[in-house]
């Protein structure tokens, strides 16, 4: 699991309180981890801070799921 991966599990994981071995690349944010637009603002802004990245309103619906969203990372980190 690469270092991101990791990071972004973790902060999933206390953004929801589910363990991390709960969630997986196909999980949902809002279908399956409960997410609602405001808990996904505030990921997005935690993963600014931790990624130093900036992420564009207009991308916010390309990160659905865990694996948009580790996708979307690596590529914007790069």
């Amino acid at each position: 699991m690469t270092k991101m991966k990791e990071q972004l599990l973790e902060l999933l994981s206390k953004s929801t309180g589910l363990p991390v071995s709960s969630i997986s690349v196909e999980s949902h944010l809002m279908k399956d981890l409960g997410f609602d637009s405001l808990d996904t603002i505030d990921l997005v802004l935690q993963m600014e801070d931790q990624f130093h990245i900036a992420i564009p309103d207009e991308d916010y619906d390309k990160l659905q799921t865990v694996g948009q969203i580790e996708r979307y990372l690596l590529v914007r980190s790069n």
